[in-house]
């Protein structure tokens, strides 16, 4: 009997012998097998097979294996100094330091007509030292689930999030800290020769230093608190690391920075704070959770960028200055197992990350915290006269 036409095109396609696929597989092999050849060995292994491959120098202990180093302990010896001073400085000094500043910044030639000294103390150095705590409030929750979902235990998950905070204290201190002395003379420069108002210019300003030198520094502070040393930091993870960055940035950081100070209005309309009970309760978790607009656009908009910076990050992790590109888009696309569903596994793995970790600093970011020495220098109130 005769084939009907769909049963000759199917055995025309996926015949045993003569069909078309088996002859294109056939033909193919050969040229698959050379390339096969050529790449390095680790090309076709999985990051988990070339993980198994350094058994032998594995950490022993949790301490290692938490990461617990030379820079762990500098930034908890930094950060328990700047603790201790902020309680054992008497507020008045604190005032009288502050008001001191303010005439630093007169002296280098910033205007007070431009910036008085209310708005420089607040939007620059009070914002800048807040946002400074608030990452690193929220940094434990994202060295965790960093380790987590590339693989450790939630043990090792648990020591790597105090490890990578406390090693990004000096690099935060470093990072806020110029920031809130150079962006005033950038903003000023905006207003003196774009003509802008200070709104615009302080935009332009953060973006502007953010691209303009910023943004390397957050490299380094992500990395090494993810545990990369800097004999394992290569220029091509650079090349990939930094322009990921500053799109994570522009929906992370300049979102939370900007945001320090200002009034929490919730994702859902006001009336259901009065509404019916199933809208109280949703409007009730709303503001317990701190969740509002700019949560979603730094959780949801953070994910991709935060993706590409996790390949890099693990990349160099288990590759060292070995790490090559075409490792770094392994990852992306195949995760950890080099299969499509471990790829798209880390892909969501990733997504809830962010929505955790964008979560826990837009909780830090909403709270009204005690400044009792900002705000007197802020008022303009003299230090107390010293009994005699």
């Amino acid at each position: 009997k005769h084939a009907t036409p769909c049963v000759a095109v199917r055995r025309f396609a996926l015949g045993r012998r003569g069909g078309m696929l088996a002859r294109v597989l056939h033909g193919a092999r050969p040229a698959l097998s050379v390339a096969r050849a050529r790449l390095p060995g680790h090309a076709c292994a999985s990051f988990r097979q070339m993980c198994a491959t350094t058994a032998r120098s594995a950490p022993k202990s949790l301490l290692e294996a938490g990461q617990v180093d030379a820079g762990f302990y500098q930034g908890t010896l930094l950060l328990g100094a700047v603790l201790a001073g902020s309680q054992l400085i008497p507020q008045d000094t604190q005032v009288d330091a502050l008001k001191a500043l303010t005439k630093g910044f007169r002296a280098l030639g910033l205007s007070e007509e431009r910036i008085p000294d209310k708005v420089l103390l607040n939007d620059f150095v009070k914002k800048n030292a807040l946002a400074a705590q608030n990452v690193l409030l929220a940094s434990p929750t994202f060295y965790f689930l960093f380790s987590f979902i590339t693989g450790q235990s939630v043990a090792v998950s648990c020591v790597r999030a105090i490890t990578g905070t406390m090693r990004i204290v000096p690099f935060m201190g470093l990072f806020y800290g110029a920031f809130a002395c150079l962006a005033p003379f950038a903003v000023q420069a905006y207003m003196q020769y774009g003509g802008k108002s200070y709104e615009e210019s302080v935009t332009g300003a953060s973006i502007a230093l953010m691209l303009g030198g910023f943004v390397f520094v957050e490299a380094i502070v992500e990395l090494r608190g993810c545990g990369v040393t800097f004999a394992q930091m290569t220029l091509s993870s650079f090349a990939v690391f930094v322009p990921a960055l500053v799109g994570r940035l522009a929906a992370g950081v300049l979102t939370q920075q900007s945001k320090v100070g200002q009034e929490f209005v919730p994702l859902v309309p006001a009336a259901w704070e009065t509404g019916a009970e199933w809208q109280q309760r949703v409007y009730a978790t709303s503001r317990a959770l701190c969740i509002d607009m700019d949560f979603l656009t730094t959780a949801a908009g953070t994910s991709v960028f935060q993706h590409i910076l996790n390949a890099v990050t693990f990349v160099l992790l288990s590759r060292g200055s070995k790490a090559t590109l075409g490792d770094i888009g392994k990852f992306l696309l195949f995760g950890v197992n080099n299969t499509v569903l471990s790829g798209l596994t880390q892909t969501m793995r990733t997504f809830f990350m962010r929505t955790l970790f964008g979560l826990s600093w837009n909780m830090a970011s909403s709270q009204k915290w005690s400044t009792p020495a900002f705000d007197r220098a802020i008022a303009g109130e003299a230090a107390k006269p010293k009994k005699e």
